[in-house]
C-alpha cells in the first residue's frame, strides 16, 4: 500500500514538473529582451565588448580572461552589480547555444523547471505529502516564477539554489549524513555570489536549525561547522558591501514603506505580473496562509520519511520556520531600506517557495474541514494563476524593442542619426535592428540643466542632420522635464511616430526653424 502511494506521488510529481516545462517553455521569447537581460549578453562577453557573443569561455588569452575576472570581482564594490557566478556560467552558455532569445533565457528556464520538484523534497519535511503535491502545483504554475523563468537573468536560479540548500539542509538534520551538510554549505554558499541579497537566507537557515532540535550533540557541532563554513565564502562579500550598506548612496530605488513592500510581494506572488485577478486571487492566498498557519493539519505518527528525528511536517515549530522564512527578509531589507534603499521585489524571489507552501498547508488543512471550502480556494487559486500566464504569454509586458527596431529599420530610408533618451537604451536598440547607423546621446537634464543649456546641446548635436529619428524608454530617468521632446517639436516637423510597450519613436525634420515653417 505504502509502495503504491509513492508510486502514485512520483508520477504526480513527474506530471506536474512535465506541465511546469511546458508552460515556461512555451512562449519563450514572446516577451521582447529588456535592458538587463542585454547587459547578461554585454557583461558575460567581457572583456572584449565588441566581440562577437559566440567566442568561447577558453577562447581568451590568459590577459584577457583575467581582466574579465577582475571586472566580475571589481563589481561586487559597485551600486547595481552582483552575480559574478551567474555570469561566469552565462559566458560558457553563451558560447555554447549562442544569443538568441530563446537560447539566452532557456537556462532560467532549467532552473525554474528544477524548483518545482526541489519545493516538493523541501515540503516533504515541511508540511507533508498531500501539502507538498500541491506546493509543487502552485510552484509549476506559478505566474511570477514562470515570469523570472523566462527572464536571462539570476532569479530563477536564486530561487533554485535557494531550495537546494534548504533541501539539503533538513535532510542533514533528519539523516545525520555529512554528505547533505556538505550540499548545505555547497549551494548556500553558491547563492551568495548569483545575488547579494540572497545572504538573508543565512537567518533563515539558522532558524530552521534552531526549530529542529532538541538535537544531539553531534548534530549541533556539525551544524556549527557547516554554518561557520557558510560564513566563509561570504566574508568577501561582506567586507566590499558592508561600506556600501553603511554609506548612504543613490540606488535608483525609491523608499517603500514596509506595508507597502508586503502589499507588492504579497499581490506579484499571487497574481504575477500582468496583476490578473484583483482582491478575488489575493484573498484565497491569505485565507489559505492563515488556515495553513493557525488550523492543526497533522496528527502524531503522520510525517514525512524520517520525521522522527525532525518534528512533525505541518507541525508549530514547522510553520513557525515558514513564517520566517516569508516575513524575516523583508523586514531586513526594510531596516537596509531606512538608510539605503535596496527594495525591488524580484530580489526577494527566493521567498515564494515559502508563500507557496503555507498555501499548500492551508489547503489540505481546510479540506479536513470542508472539502468545499478548500476546493473554492483551489480553483480559485488555480484559475487566476493560470490567466495570469496567459496574460503574461500574450500581451506585451517588456519593453518592446523588438518591435521599435523593426519599425525604424523598415522606414528609415536615409542615414538619419538616432537618438536615444535615456541613452542607456540603445544596447537593447542594438540587439534587435538590423543596419548601420550614427547614434546620438540625448542630453541628461535631470540635473538641473537649464532650458538654454538643452538648446545649444541639441543644437550642437543635430546641426550636420537634415532629419533624425527619437527612441525614448524610461526617459524619465534621464529627462524627466522631456525636454528633448520640447525642443524637437519646436525646432523640427515630426513626420511619424509609433508607440510600442514602454518605448517610443519618432522621426523628425529638421531646419524648420522656431516658426515651425
Amino acid at each position: 500500500m505504502r509502495y503504491e502511494r509513492q508510486k502514485a506521488t512520483w508520477g504526480a510529481l513527474l506530471a506536474i514538473t512535465l506541465v511546469a516545462f511546458l508552460l515556461r517553455t512555451s512562449h519563450l521569447n514572446t516577451q521582447s529582451l529588456w535592458r538587463d537581460e542585454v547587459d547578461v549578453i554585454r557583461l558575460a562577453n567581457e572583456p572584449r565588448p565588441g566581440s562577437d557573443v559566440g567566442r568561447a569561455f577558453f577562447d581568451y588569452s590568459d590577459g584577457e580572461m583575467h581582466g574579465f575576472l577582475l571586472r566580475l570581482v571589481q563589481r561586487l564594490v559597485r551600486v547595481g552589480y552582483n552575480g559574478p557566478l551567474y555570469f561566469l556560467l552565462m559566458r560558457v552558455w553563451l558560447r555554447l547555444v549562442g544569443d538568441g532569445e530563446f537560447a539566452l533565457r532557456f537556462l532560467s528556464q532549467c532552473f525554474g523547471v528544477l524548483a518545482v520538484p526541489l519545493a516538493y523534497r523541501a515540503g516533504r519535511r515541511l508540511v507533508g505529502r498531500p501539502e507538498a503535491v500541491i506546493t509543487a502545483i502552485l510552484v509549476a504554475i506559478s505566474p511570477y516564477l514562470i515570469w523570472y523563468s523566462q527572464d536571462a537573468k539570476m532569479y530563477a536560479m536564486v530561487t533554485a539554489l535557494t531550495l537546494l540548500g534548504l533541501t539539503c539542509l533538513l535532510e542533514a538534520l533528519a539523516t545525520r549524513q555529512l554528505r547533505w551538510w556538505a550540499g548545505f554549505v555547497l549551494f548556500a554558499s553558491l547563492s551568495l555570489y548569483v545575488h547579494i541579497l540572497s545572504a538573508l537566507m543565512v537567518p533563515v537557515y539558522l532558524a530552521a536549525f534552531i526549530l529542529a532540535g532538541p538535537l544531539p550533540l553531534g548534530q549541533w557541532r556539525r551544524g556549527l561547522v557547516a554554518f561557520g563554513l557558510l560564513t566563509l565564502p561570504y566574508l568577501p562579500l561582506l567586507l566590499w558591501q558592508l561600506p556600501l550598506v553603511m554609506d548612504s548612496y543613490d540606488t535608483g530605488h525609491p523608499f517603500y514603506p514596509i506595508d507597502r513592500m508586503f502589499s507588492l510581494l504579497f499581490n506579484l506572488y499571487a497574481r504575477g505580473m500582468a496583476m490578473v485577478g484583483s482582491w478575488v486571487v489575493v484573498a484565497g492566498y491569505v485565507f489559505a496562509m492563515l488556515a495553513g498557519l493557525f488550523l492543526s493539519v497533522r496528527g502524531r505518527g503522520q510525517g514525512g520519511h524520517g520525521s522522527r528525528r525532525l518534528p512533525i511536517p505541518g507541525g508549530r515549530r514547522w510553520r513557525l520556520f515558514l513564517l520566517i522564512w516569508l516575513l524575516l527578509p523583508i523586514l531586513l531589507v526594510y531596516l537596509i531600506s531606512l538608510r539605503t534603499p535596496v527594495f525591488e521585489p524580484r530580489y526577494l524571489i527566493f521567498l515564494t517557495p515559502a508563500f507557496y507552501l503555507l498555501t499548500g498547508l492551508g489547503v489540505v488543512a481546510l479540506s479536513r474541514l470542508s472539502w468545499v471550502a478548500a476546493g473554492l480556494v483551489l480553483a480559485a487559486v488555480l484559475t487566476f494563476s493560470l490567466l495570469g500566464v496567459w496574460t503574461q504569454a500574450t500581451a506585451p509586458i517588456k519593453s518592446d524593442f523588438r518591435a521599435a527596431a523593426d519599425y525604424v529599420t523598415t522606414r528609415r530610408q536615409t542615414d538619419a542619426p538616432v537618438m536615444f533618451q535615456m541613452p542607456y537604451v540603445r544596447h537593447t536598440f542594438d540587439y534587435y535592428f538590423d543596419g548601420e547607423y550614427a547614434a546620438l546621446e540625448g542630453p541628461w537634464t535631470n540635473g538641473g540643466v537649464s532650458e538654454t543649456e538643452v538648446e545649444d546641446t541639441m543644437g550642437r548635436l543635430l546641426e550636420p542632420y537634415p532629419e533624425v529619428w527619437l527612441v525614448a524608454s524610461e526617459s524619465w530617468l534621464w529627462d524627466s522635464r522631456d525636454l528633448t521632446r520640447a525642443w524637437l517639436d519646436q525646432h523640427a516637423e515630426l513626420r511619424e511616430s509609433a508607440s510600442f510597450m514602454l518605448v517610443d519613436v519618432y522621426h523628425y525634420s529638421l531646419g524648420i526653424g522656431e516658426s515651425g515653417n
